[in-house]
């Protein structure tokens, strides 16, 4: 089974009050998933409306998020070799004393550009049993985070989803090693973004280098308390002459120190504008492959014209598929990554079968 692991669903100002919640997302919260008014202003976010297609002049609102839902449809429910993805939460930014700020406003501001509840995401899931996966995101600052990580694990979660540098997580924090011991313990993997980022707003560049997480994964694994761990994008840089520190840190752990460890990385995004190079520069690391899993970064484009210049005549079958996610897996396969990193996740995520053997149920 081909799984993506790492594919966002996010809504504008979306509010279920219908659906189950949990109960450290009780009912009183003021939306399930949104963008924040900064993030929306984005030349990247407005680019992103063009590319799918969506009337520019929609206000963040039921309208919009009608028409994203749609999109989401469209690309995610298509034909292809992909099988399953794995919808991520995004939990709120905490402060270092727990506190939430408000969507931001102003680019100077503190505070989560998106957010997608726990709650939304497993309604869905719950809804296309046969096509999706719950990725929860526990912020580790929260209130008995631990406690919340067994109640969206014991839900269905297949992972938890983190972006230190957006979010504001520390992985030294005692809070983040009291929750990357409760995921060792259930087989929970956590997803963390480590290297540049582009899509969010780096609000803590010291959580950037993927050297902390090492080193904390390093203490974790002497005590026999390492839960699986995948570095998203493989800690690429945004652009090929960006730091790739991280990258070259990341890969070298991969096949030394942590080859016999769960350590992994997943390939999402290398066929986007900046990061296409890297594509290649990871495939032609074959040792590497048995630690790589696969994932697209949707709803983040490809960068079409470009991997066209860069394929030749092969990619117009390749962009005969209209969903991005079903277009990159056969992209990965045309430029050599070995089918284990295709298949990979399958074996390594908890709970693929939960949705559809609670459906099931009589």
């Amino acid at each position: 089974m081909i799984i993506d692991l790492h594919c966002h669903y996010t809504l504008t100002a979306a509010r279920r009050p219908d659906i189950e919640r949990f109960t450290f997302e009780p009912p009183g919260h003021a939306s399930d998933s949104y963008i924040a008014p900064r993030a929306l202003r984005r030349l990247s976010f407005r680019g992103l409306r063009r590319l799918l297609k969506i009337d520019p002049r929609l206000p963040a609102g039921d309208e919009l998020d009608a028409a994203l839902a749609a999109v989401y449809d469209r690309h995610l429910l298509a034909e292809g070799p992909i099988e399953r993805f794995v919808l991520l939460a995004f939990d709120h930014y905490h402060a270092h004393d727990g506190s939430v700020p408000p969507p931001p406003r102003s680019r100077f501001a503190r505070g989560g550009d998106i957010y997608t509840s726990n709650a939304l995401v497993r309604d869905v899931c719950r809804r296309r049993p046969d096509r999706f996966l719950f990725g929860a995101s526990v912020h580790p600052y929260r209130p008995n985070a631990a406690a919340c990580v067994r109640e969206v694990f014991a839900a269905g979660a297949c992972l938890l989803k983190w972006l230190p540098l957006h979010q504001n997580i520390d992985i030294r924090d005692p809070r983040s090693v009291a929750v990357l011991r409760t995921c060792a313990e259930l087989g929970l993997p956590v997803l963390a973004h480590y290297g540049e980022e582009f899509t969010l707003q780096t609000q803590h560049r010291g959580y950037e280098h993927v050297i902390d997480a090492l080193d904390v994964l390093r203490a974790l694994r002497r005590e026999r308390a390492m839960p699986p761990f995948i570095v998203a994008h493989v800690a690429t840089p945004v652009t090929t002459f960006g730091d790739d520190a991280s990258w070259r840190m990341l890969c070298d752990a991969l096949v030394g120190e942590f080859a016999d460890a769960p350590l992994y990385a997943d390939i999402s995004a290398l066929g986007t504008w900046g990061k296409a190079p890297y594509l290649w520069r990871v495939v032609d690391r074959p040792e590497v492959h048995s630690k790589l899993l696969f994932g697209s970064d949707f709803p983040v484009p490809l960068a079409d014209p470009l991997l066209r210049l860069l394929v030749g005549r092969p990619y117009r079958r390749i962009a005969e598929s209209a969903s991005w996610p079903q277009r990159y897996a056969a992209l990965c396969r045309h430029v050599g990554y070995n089918e284990i990193v295709l298949h990979r996740a399958a074996e390594l995520l908890p709970n693929v079968g939960y949705f559809a053997s609670v459906s099931s149920r009589p």
